[in-house]
């Protein structure tokens, strides 16, 4: 089976992967501490983690993609690796929309500081279980490694 996109033997994917997580989970932190600290530099941290989060995303999509074309059909874990896309795909909707209402670094109106904490949240949640099911395709489903999974449920 080919292991998709690999860097000096081991899986691009795996290791882009933290950075979109902490970019965008950090502008929840961000947020919070703005909304009890309205200072600039919160709100300013927190837009471009958003964007630096964003970008990296691009890359780590672009990684997985290769790799999910990687795997063989009726693999498996085709399925936990299409729940797991959605689910990442999914939750950067929440991220670019708090962009769009932002439109910048600058202080938030409180009305969309309210919303963009909401949207992160849930944008962290999306994270967190499509963070959960790409575990569940490395260390159930054995993608990505040298092992082969012998298991064929999802």
């Amino acid at each position: 089976m080919s292991k998709g996109l690999r860097i000096f033997g081991h899986p691009l994917h795996a290791a882009l992967s933290d950075f979109p997580m902490v970019f965008l989970m950090s502008s929840l932190l961000w947020d919070l501490i703005g909304h009890w600290r309205p200072e600039t530099v919160w709100s300013a941290m927190a837009f471009w983690s958003v964007v630096l989060g964003l970008t990296a995303a691009m890359f780590t999509a672009f990684a997985g993609a290769v790799d999910y074309a990687a795997l063989p059909s009726q693999h498996p874990a085709t399925r936990t690796a299409v729940r797991h896309m959605l689910a990442m795909l999914s939750a950067l909707v929440p991220f670019v929309i708090v962009l769009v209402i932002r439109r910048g670094p600058g202080l938030p109106s409180p009305r969309n500081q309210i919303i963009s904490l909401a949207l992160e949240a849930s944008g962290g949640a999306l994270l967190s279980l499509g963070g959960w099911l790409g575990g569940h395709l490395v260390f159930h489903h054995r993608v990505g490694t040298d092992e082969e999974s012998g298991s064929d449920d999802n």
